[in-house]
């Protein structure tokens, strides 16, 4: 049976947006709010990088949970999630046993059992597929139990409001399937004294030095084919144009909120999560101070930013104006992308049928169509 977090889930109720742990990927268009004009024009270089050099680009699987495995600097094989890998102290990565996980949760007051037992029944078998050189690989499990062909198609779905994929048994890819108790897709690579997710760098596709000798199955997140990409020149010359014009007004707005940066730059993160849940992207500044109302905050901090937002109704619908045009510019790859993605052996789907993968990833950034899957992904939770 595919695995779900329930505490995860628990953890994102009274948000709508994935507030993830560190070492998540941003979307190239949230970096104005994030990081201001300077972001923004990182977007834009990302973006031109990556049309410019498509074979850095590579697929993002709509895996669940994420797990982290390797050898410490003393070549003791662990296995943790990001969350437990990130903790301070590094209790969270002596996790040397099956048993060691469990006790771990128990001492926290965590109760995991499903995920403990997966990490059981797969624990030997990543140990195997693993070299004896120090280092963790960082992947998205896609399966969790033996698959079946059914005319001639594994189909399997990890995450349960996400994509359901379908992979021809007879390509490179489906014989890797073939007898497997399990499937994991490796994106990163993190060196033994890494204390941090932050630390963590990409494997362009490959899967290292881990081993397909066991009964996992290590997926690579290459393309099956080397996508050819191309960007419109008046797209480019907008989004670049738009930072040219807005980029101060936008630095204005966060550099002088009432409220720690942060926080602040969530706002509008949030704000655009429910936007997208919505399924409207259109006049995207329009229905921000109506979202300050409904947000959780003292009556003292809600005034301040409630003035402070009208007062700078401009530099808001500047901010938006950038986010618009990146995300355009975006979504010619991601639409490229998709296209180039649907001769391959895995095909994608959501559920109202529309094929699709998750995303992709290039340059350090996370390229994905948020009218497509993140809004069914955001909806579910």
């Amino acid at each position: 049976m595919i695995y779900e977090i329930k505490e995860t889930l628990e953890k994102l109720k009274s948000l709508a947006i994935v507030k993830e742990a560190k070492g998540h990927l941003d979307h190239p268009e949230d970096l104005i709010f994030i990081e201001g004009s300077q972001g923004a024009s990182r977007a834009l270089q990302a973006i031109q990088a990556t049309a410019s050099n498509p074979n850095t680009v590579t697929i993002k699987w709509d895996g669940y949970p994420a797990l982290i495995f390797g050898r410490d600097a003393n070549g003791r094989f662990a296995i943790m999630d990001k969350h437990m890998f990130n903790k301070a102290g590094g209790a969270g990565r002596a996790i040397y046993s099956p048993e060691h996980f469990v006790q771990y949760d128990a001492a926290r007051g965590v109760d995991r059992s499903e995920l403990s037992q997966l990490v059981g029944n797969i624990w030997q078998e990543l140990e195997g597929a693993t070299p004896a050189q120090p280092g963790y690989y960082w992947g998205d499990l896609l399966f969790s139990q033996p698959l079946q062909p059914q005319q001639g198609k594994y189909n399997f779905r990890a995450n349960p409001n996400g994509i359901s994929y379908s992979l021809d048994a007879s390509s490179d890819l489906g014989k890797l399937f073939n007898n497997k108790i399990a499937g994991i897709a490796v994106h990163q690579y993190l060196a033994p004294d890494a204390t941090s997710t932050d630390d963590a760098k990409t494997l362009n596709g490959n899967i290292g030095n881990l081993q397909n000798r066991t009964k996992v199955a290590i997926v690579p997140s290459a393309m099956p084919n080397p996508p050819k990409l191309k960007l419109s020149q008046s797209s480019v010359k907008s989004a670049s144009t738009s930072i040219q014009t807005y980029g101060a007004m936008v630095d204005d707005l966060l550099n002088n909120a009432p409220q720690a940066r942060a926080g602040f730059s969530g706002l509008f993160t949030v704000y655009i999560n429910k936007r997208i849940v919505a399924g409207n992207l259109n006049d995207m500044g329009s229905e921000f101070l109506d979202f300050l109302g409904t947000r959780p905050m003292s009556d003292k901090m809600k005034a301040k930013l409630t003035e402070y937002i009208t007062a700078k109704k401009n530099e808001v619908k500047a901010a938006f104006i950038i986010w618009v045009s990146i995300y355009k510019l975006k979504m010619e790859l991601v639409q490229q992308l998709a296209k180039q993605a649907e001769v391959g052996p895995i095909q994608g789907y959501l559920q109202d049928g529309t094929q699709t993968q998750e995303g992709f990833v290039a340059n350090g950034l996370k390229f994905v169509d948020r009218l497509g899957f993140s809004r069914q992904n955001l909806a579910g939770r």
